[in-house]
């Protein structure tokens, strides 16, 4: 594990400039990219794309997809097909166990992997935006005040509860298992958590401590381009923000891995947008905190408007920028395509062109001194960024610009429109009945300790507030930083751990 200290950053100024420059070449090579041809529904989809491997210096991982990451490390993997209600088709991978352990039960019968069906039909009669998620009811019955305190793993009491008994079923799966969703935050994917290596990538330590590990991914990026009527040449498939994902998007992959692993309930982690997402799911379907044993959230972006770092450089022009794209015909953010593990040779050691790369993963994620191994960036930059739609970007900026935890801001005559209101809705934290674990850091150039400070003031049940000891520590450190493993995944594991132990059921 290297600390290192840190020896200075730019000058507030000059990393301004830099950052704007940066920014506008990110959104240059976005228009660049993306493009928009309409075709018929009936079209044929293509499958995913064979990412291609050069001869020179490329890393043997940079080629490779997410269910063939994790198996190169030795570990099974599982690729599951989840269909929204709305048709999007998601590619969801699964560790069943970890390297050297045999499963603890046979598969259920008639269990196939590459499943391509919807699993739950949903015909919920009060809102049909619900995802594929069996029957269940958007209101929290016997609401009690929220209590306020240190959370049971900082010493604080236990929170009343009203319901205090396991939900039925109980609480691992067919396989024996404990289950964790694993979800990505903003241009990401599931690679995200299996790009180190078993010792130091969160995926791998958490199948390797007993857990059914499943790595979710949204609706736009690489594992997250198909749909079951429209091409991503339609520029209907790029019709969302954050609400449809959290309408859809998680509720489906949360409800396909309770039935597909037998267990009531799960354990719940996301890095950044992940975990605010979530946050927006539970605001729009209270009942799904009964899905839930805990969530623990690193580097949660809910509020990030006090950090005068990239995102408060770009959020001003956002609305013009997100104009010009639209008049160009231009939806895409960053897709991850086929050549891309060719370009990241770029980002080799070996490569004339590599601080180039270092300093761009400065730019997102802050200062720090190489806490990620240089020697895996082609790696990192060959899957991430992994591709998204140009709004979700939008929704982001607005969230920086606002100061608000809002629904996308569709201009005042649209807003009335959609929400009733000249401004968009707030998206409520009180939603939240689960113990919520916070992961954060000082040096995080996304999310500031004091938006950090103001997430957990309206979230009713704080369990852990944990703050990394380490002052240079970024927002990609998180994913990729070869002591993340000691400084957060096992603080992680630790409060995951009591959460599922303590055999109680959400704040009622």
């Amino acid at each position: 594990m290297r600390q290192r200290e840190t020896r200075g950053i730019m000058s507030g100024r000059t990393s301004g400039i830099l950052v704007i420059g940066f920014l506008v070449a990110v959104v240059a090579a976005a228009a660049a990219q993306a493009g928009v041809n309409v075709v018929t529904d009936s079209d044929a989809l293509p499958p995913l794309p064979t990412l291609k491997r050069s001869k020179r210096f490329l890393h043997p991982h940079a080629h490779l997809t997410t269910p063939e990451l994790i198996r190169a490390r030795g570990y099974p993997a599982e690729v599951h097909q989840v269909v929204t209600e709305d048709g999007y088709i998601l590619e969801v991978h699964r560790i069943p166990h970890g390297i050297h352990q045999a499963p603890s039960h046979a598969p259920p019968p008639g269990y196939k992997h590459h499943n391509h069906h919807n699993p739950i039909h949903n015909h919920h009669p009060h809102d049909k935006t619900f995802a594929h998620a069996a029957h269940v009811h958007n209101a929290i019955p016997g609401h009690v005040p929220p209590p306020h305190g240190r959370g049971f793993l900082n010493g604080g009491h236990k929170s009343r509860h009203l319901n205090s008994t396991k939900l039925a079923g109980g609480d691992v799966g067919r396989n024996g298992r404990r289950v964790v969703f694993l979800f990505h935050g903003i241009v990401c994917s599931s690679a995200d958590y299996v790009m180190n290596d078993p010792d130091q990538a969160l995926g791998f330590i958490m199948a390797d401590a007993g857990y059914d590990v499943w790595l979710g991914n949204i609706r736009g990026n690489f594992y997250g381009k198909r749909h079951v009527k429209m091409s991503p040449e339609n520029p209907d498939f790029w019709d969302f923000s954050w609400s449809e994902v959290a309408r859809f998007d998680i509720p489906a992959m949360l409800a396909y891995v309770k039935k597909t692993s037998g267990s009531a309930q799960v354990s719940y982690v996301g890095h950044s947008m992940g975990a605010s997402l979530l946050f927006v799911s539970l605001h729009y379907f209270p009942i799904m905190n009964t899905w839930l044993h805990g969530v623990a959230s690193m580097a949660p972006a809910a509020y990030m408007h006090h950090k005068e770092g990239p995102l408060r450089h770009v959020a001003p022009f956002i609305e013009d920028i997100d104009r010009q794209m639209k008049e160009a015909g231009k939806y895409e953010l960053l897709p991850l395509k086929p050549d891309r593990p060719l370009l990241a040779n770029l980002c080799s050691p070996l490569s004339f062109l590599s601080p180039v790369c270092t300093f761009i993963h400065f730019l997102i994620g802050g200062p720090n001194h190489n806490y990620v191994d240089p020697n895996y960036l082609p790696v990192i930059y060959a899957h991430t960024p992994a591709g998204t739609n140009f709004r979700i970007f939008t929704h982001l900026m607005q969230l920086v610009r606002s100061k608000r935890f809002q629904a996308f801001d569709f201009g005042e005559r649209e807003n009335m429109v959609r929400y009733g209101s000249p401004i968009p809705p707030r998206y409520s934290l009180a939603s939240v009945r689960v113990p919520v674990g916070l992961f954060w850091s000082d040096n995080d150039w996304v999310v500031d300790p004091k938006d950090v400070a103001m997430t957990a003031s309206e979230l009713p049940w704080v369990a852990h507030n944990y703050r990394v000891p380490l002052s240079d520590f970024n927002h990609l450190d998180f994913m990729w930083a070869e002591n993340a493993a000691e400084l957060v995944y096992k603080p992680v594991l630790a409060f995951l751990r009591e959460c599922e132990q303590r055999g109680q059921g959400p704040l009622y």
